[in-house]
């Protein structure tokens, strides 16, 4: 136990040693703030629950193509969700869900807005188990044809009607009809909590709204929650659904023939790849701190070797060895809590930072905070590296005798310093090595070609409702008249619209095929299918290969396609594409949906950086929710010009969005590139800590020598040999450190590979750039001392005691 006297002879020891107490603290701040600040995001991120009641009975419900892994999604089919929870022996809860956007009409001053949303069934609500701060839920007989509630998020009832309690009840109009609002959720709740749609200015669901889950026709892809009855795991829930899609394949063969559904654990389909790569950063920390205690330790015993007099006297005087031990633990504890209050204050200063920067792609992440919890962390990390870096000064010293050590006990700590410097070396090549091959294939991500021009392409999301504009034919004619006033902007090259623009979280995946054998055989390809219309393909930048372009008739009448590069050469390898016929979506039940192929373009790519493009077949028609334009003027300009041109025709019709491309496919790297933000933070420090200790060291095992060195030297040694040397044996260690450092990095490396995105991409030319920047950097810290040394005086040397 501490014993106030040695606390009080520690302080007086830290006042008499101002610079090695504050480098000291310096490094133990810095690593103990480092496994805080980390410990702050993983424990939002990873270990509290999710915000829902007994989350690890929650479920994601998917679907999977039989034999086709690569095709499962997080979605089901409305008729398909209909199936499941009525013939389900396994859940005792389950809701629905789709994407919606609502266009909230201008009120007080207030102009028109287009909100992201969810339209949900009830059961979404009574399955995640929460409940509105005020108001009510969303209930079964919300749910007919024609119901017009409305349930609020907290920070859309804080924005748009400034907290008023009394908005409950009020009628607001939502896409040209009123609408009842009937609750505000709390500020904690936000389901789902990742969202995969469309950037969006607010990154947060802002309403939920109830779903018509019995009203007829497939729909399109929607989400499925479900809790599991008491007692049941989820292998039974897996075969309960694996029973259910049988029997669907078995009674709709034409629908339902090749699907097959799948459970996940909610937290797990939630968190994706960020979990793991948290984790990894969480270990990096944890790397940096042993850095920082090796540097504390060595510290502590070149303070040792100056004490030794000191020891000897209080020995002489009556003093135990136990007493000498545990007043040099006390001083490394009294080290450490100081270090640990001092990281928690750089913790708690980088999370009023990070969360501005912080991706809406990793769920929870920005309310992350360093708070009490956070404070018991960061100081239970400084003990723990207290008692580590304080237990071999103290033993050294509980060994020690009344005379001071020389000789071999003197070397003895020479080599324990030396041991700890390889150790710091070979823990900074893992974490500077890593992150340098994370940093090399972030940089090749970013230098992938996207297949277009994302710094000239400004996009704009203009929903067009089905209540404000019933018919196809009257969507179809005003957006055509939204694209012609976009055309007439100023530095505007080229106009189009799709239903599903690159990076923006939409896509429209099936199944293409060139055969009726091919249909039979179920040989298939899967294909990104979008619709188009206008210069859609032309304003992305897309290049035309082969054929032409769509006509404006077309767009109308459908029946034709066109194919990208990926597609043409895998459907038809060897041959044109042009002239050839495409069938979509298609099944030997329902084989009539061909398409003539009429161009060949460049391939972009849809969905991600990574991995090859994924091919994709264009079809002429209206399914229009993202405008394009290709500008030469600067971006900025030209989103609020899309938003006046749009005004102009109907100043009721709200934009969701108007941003660059550039935006759109910044968005899909940023948890990547923030993970990669705090790893560099943390192999950059890393390799300061390491070079600082690889100075110290070096610098104090040569001040020792300086007798030595000027015998050397007074005996005819030239100061370049001093030099080399002082460098040789400070680099000894520096060396060892490298080459156990590698062989842990490869051995993990191999061990991780497939579960954190980028080391697979990297190559070898990372890890030698890595490895050198280690090397460069102890090297100069060996060659100050070195050359330090070469310039000692023999004369002054001799007469040093």
């Amino acid at each position: 136990m501490l014993q106030w006297a040695d606390v009080r002879l520690a302080l007086r020891w830290f006042r008499r040693a101002p610079a090695a107490t504050a480098i000291a603290v310096s490094s133990i701040a810095l690593s103990a703030g480092a496994v805080a600040a980390v410990f702050t995001a993983v424990r939002a991120v990873l270990i509290e629950p999710l915000p829902y009641a007994r989350p690890d009975e929650l479920v994601l419900i998917r679907t999977g193509i039989r034999d086709a892994r690569e095709s499962e999604g997080d979605w089901v089919f409305r008729d398909d969700a209909r199936e499941i929870l009525r013939r389900t022996r396994t859940f005792a809860l389950a809701g629905v869900w789709g994407n919606e956007v609502f266009d909230l009409a201008g009120d007080g001053g207030a102009p028109p807005e287009a909100l992201y949303g969810l339209k949900v069934t009830a059961g979404v609500m009574r399955t995640l188990g929460v409940a509105p701060m005020l108001g009510r839920a969303i209930l079964p007989e919300d749910e007919a044809a024609g119901s017009t509630e409305i349930v609020l998020s907290y920070g859309l009832w804080r924005r748009r009607f400034g907290g008023d309690r009394r908005a409950v009840g009020r009628s607001v109009t939502v896409n040209g009809h009123d609408c009842r609002i009937i609750g505000v959720m709390g500020p904690e709740f936000n389901f789902p909590l990742r969202r995969q749609a469309a950037h969006t200015p607010y990154p947060y669901v802002e309403f939920w709204a109830p779903m018509e889950l019995d009203k007829q026709g497939p729909g399109g892809g929607m989400g499925m929650v479900g809790r599991l009855k008491p007692g049941v795991r989820l292998q039974q829930a897996q075969q309960d659904l694996a029973s259910i899609s049988a029997g669907l394949a078995h009674e709709f063969p034409a629908a339902d023939r090749d699907r097959i559904f799948r459970a996940g654990p909610l937290r797990d389909r939630t968190l994706g790849q960020a979990g793991q790569a948290l984790w990894l950063l969480m270990g990096a920390a944890a790397l940096f701190l042993l850095i920082g205690c090796a540097n504390v330790t060595n510290l502590l015993l070149a303070r040792g070797l100056a004490r030794e007099r000191e020891m000897a006297v209080r020995m002489a005087l009556g003093a135990g060895r136990w007493h000498i031990a545990r007043q040099l633990l006390t001083e490394a504890l009294v080290l450490a809590l100081a270090g640990g209050t001092a990281g928690f204050g750089l913790a708690a200063a980088a999370w009023r930072v990070l969360p501005k920067v912080a991706p809406a792609a990793i769920p929870r992440l920005a309310a992350a905070r360093a708070d009490g919890l956070v404070l018991a962390a960061a100081l239970a990390a400084a003990v723990l590296n207290g008692l580590l870096f304080g237990t071999i000064p103290a033993w050294r010293a509980g060994r020690a005798g009344l005379l001071p050590v020389r000789g071999a006990a003197a070397g003895r700590r020479d080599r324990v310093r030396t041991a700890l410097i390889a150790a710091e070396v070979a823990i900074t090549v893992a974490l500077v090595v890593t992150g340098g091959r994370l940093l090399g294939s972030f940089l090749a991500l970013l230098r992938t070609d996207p297949g277009f021009a994302a710094d000239h392409v400004v996009t704009a999301i203009v929903p067009l409702t089905v209540e404000r504009h019933p018919s196809i034919e009257e969507r179809s004619t005003l957006f055509q008249q939204f694209m012609n006033a976009v055309r007439a902007i100023p530095g505007v090259a080229s106009v189009g619209a799709t239903d599903a623009l690159p990076f923006s979280g939409e896509n429209h995946g099936g199944f293409v095929t060139a055969s009726d054998a091919a249909m039979e055989s179920r040989e298939q390809l899967d294909a990104e299918i979008d619709l188009v219309s206008g210069a859609y393909l032309q304003a992305m930048g897309a290049r035309l290969i082969e054929g032409r372009w769509f006509h404006a008739e077309e767009e109308d009448a459908g029946g034709v396609a066109i194919v990208d590069e990926i597609a043409a050469r895998r459907l038809w390898p060897g041959d044109s594409a042009i002239g050839r016929r495409v069938c979509v979506w298609c099944t030997p039940e329902k084989p009539d949906d061909w398409k003539r192929v009429v161009g060949v373009v460049t391939s972009m790519r849809h969905w991600s950086m990574e991995g090859p493009p994924q091919p994709s077949v264009y079809l002429a028609g209206h399914g229009r929710v993202f405008l394009v334009a290709r500008t030469n003027r600067p971006a900025g300009e030209t989103e609020q010009a899309i938003r006046k041109a749009v005004a102009s025709v109907d100043p009721q019709q709200a934009v969701l969005l108007s941003v660059d491309l550039r935006t759109l496919v910044g968005d899909s790297l940023a948890a990547r590139r923030f993970l990669m933000l705090l790893l560099a933070a943390t192999g950059g420090l890393a390799l300061a800590l390491a070079a600082a200790g690889v100075y110290g060291v070096t610098a104090f095992a040569t001040s020792r020598r300086t007798q030595e060195i000027g015998i050397r030297m007074a005996l005819g040694a030239t100061p370049r040999s001093v030099h080399a040397l002082v460098f040789r044996q400070g680099f000894a260690a520096v060396a060892a450190g490298l080459a156990i450092g590698l062989a842990a990095t490869a051995a993990a490396e191999r061990a991780l590979r497939g579960r954190i995105p980028g080391l697979a991409g990297a190559g070898a030319g990372d890890v030698w750039i890595a490895a050198s920047v280690v090397v460069a950097t102890t090297a100069l810290a060996c060659w100050a001392p070195a050359r330090r040394a070469m310039r000692v005086e023999p004369v002054e040397a001799l007469r040093v005691e």
